[in-house]
Formats: C-alpha cells, structure tokens, sequence
C-alpha cells in the first residue's frame, strides 16, 4: 500500500492510497497480424503469469487456433487453458499461465489458420511479410529430448520470432510446427527472408545422439518458401523435405 502526504491547516496526514488494480495487470489484449487466411500474435511471458487473461483480436471470423510455441522460454514455462472463441469468432481467450522463470525475452506465438483455405496460402507468398511455418515430424524413438533451436548465423535480418523450444517425445511421426515472422516491409520488401532451425537430439542419458540444420525461407527474391535438410550436415539422424500430411511444405527427421 502506498501513503500520500498531505498538508492541511499546519497539520500532516498520512493517508492510504488506493493500491492499483490487480485486475488490470492480469488482462491482456493483443492483435493478430496477417490476413483472412492465417495470422499470427505473440505474448511475452517472461517473469510469469498466473491465471492471465489474454484476448486475441483475429482478422477473420473463420479462423482457428493451428499452433502454439515457445521462443525463449524454459521447458514447461507455460499453460493455455479455458480456451474460447467469441464476438462472433472475432476473439481468442484463454487463461495464461507461465513459469516466473521464463527469460526476459520469453515470449509464445499462437499461429492461427482458416480451415477453408487452400493449405499452402498461409506459410507462403513471396513479397507478402506475415508468419511463416512448416511442420517438422520425429521419428526418433520414444523418450528422447529434441532441442529445435531458430535464428543464428544461418538467418536473414528479415526474420524474427523464430521457434526455440525442447520436447520428449512420445513415439515415432511426432510433429512439431516452427514458425516464424517475415518481414515485408522498408528493404525487406526486396530482400530474401529465411532462417536455419538447429535440432539437436538426446537419449535419457543425456547423451547427444542425433543433429543437424534445417533451412526454411526463400531461395531467390519472390520465391515460394520451402524446406531444405541440405543447411548443414546431418550426425546420427536423417533428414528429408516433403509435404507435411496437414498441407503445406514439411521436413521428416529419422534414425
């Protein structure tokens, strides 16, 4: 609580402040960025949340949640739940919670898509910035820890957002889908915009047993977007590019 001074007919009072509103620090309204076919909206999560409600403004009313993922945040470091639509589809709530020990930039992009659209409308588009994606699928054993890590050396400046997150996986064909946002306008409008994604695999151990880079961009400016496994050599695991079953260009990483 804090205490205000006031002086009143030579006489000092301390009185009680109204403390802010704890209401406030627990909503959260953010825009979704893209088109009637897919979007894009990111909400930071560093320092922790517990029981957040955070509101998405969709650009369609067609629109459903695709994906959820983590950049920069410890394992486990968040909780969507009590998701619902409403105005009509035009909004996306849910309660948030998240770790206190998610990093400063900690944050989690939820990538929305029209289930009536053409399946390769969102995550392509060549002079067109918005949220690009593709699905990679593990088949790598049950129990293994698999670190996905976006951005580095291998990444346009035209890029950001790119997924970072560790999983154990649970069985073979595993999908995971990694995004990240392109920028379209000022230079970037000419540029090429791609990113390398670095995964690393260990058994229960702990040992490192599998790794290598995927390439995930353009090739030429106003070029599609696709998947390459060639983005840097490929130890103890296998990597090919094809569709991915939901639509849209994918990766297959196996033993």
């Amino acid at each position: 609580m804090r205490l205000r001074l006031t002086v009143a007919a030579g006489a000092i009072t301390l009185l009680a402040a109204a403390p802010a509103s704890a209401s406030a620090a627990q909503k959260q309204t953010v825009r979704c960025v893209g088109t009637a076919d897919g979007c894009g909206a990111t909400v930071p999560i560093a320092g922790g949340a517990r029981g957040k409600l955070v509101t998405v403004k969709l650009t369609d009313t067609n629109l459903k949640l695709e994906s959820v993922t983590a950049v920069s945040a410890v394992k486990n470091g968040y909780d969507l739940s009590q998701e619902t639509y409403r105005a009509g589809g035009s909004e996306f709530r849910f309660t948030l919670t998240a770790a206190k020990a998610n990093p400063k930039r900690a944050r989690i992009v939820l990538v929305f898509s029209n289930p009536g659209a053409p399946p390769a409308s969102a995550p392509t588009g060549a002079l067109r910035g918005g949220w690009k994606w593709f699905d990679a699928r593990f088949s790598v054993g049950a129990g293994q820890t698999v670190t996905i890590t976006g951005g580095g050396d291998g990444t346009s400046v035209c890029t950001r957002e790119e997924t970072t997150e560790t999983f154990v996986t649970r069985g073979n064909d595993e999908s995971r889908r990694l995004v990240y946002y392109s920028k379209g306008d000022g230079g970037c409008a000419m540029q090429l915009s791609y990113s390398e994604f670095r995964v690393q695999i260990r058994n229960p151990a702990g040992q490192l047993t599998g790794s290598g880079r995927l390439f995930y961009g353009q090739q030429y400016v106003a070029g599609d977007y696709v998947v390459s496994c060639d983005y840097g050599p490929w130890v103890g695991a296998r990597c090919s590019s094809d569709d991915s079953p939901a639509g849209g260009p994918g990766a297959q990483i196996k033993r």
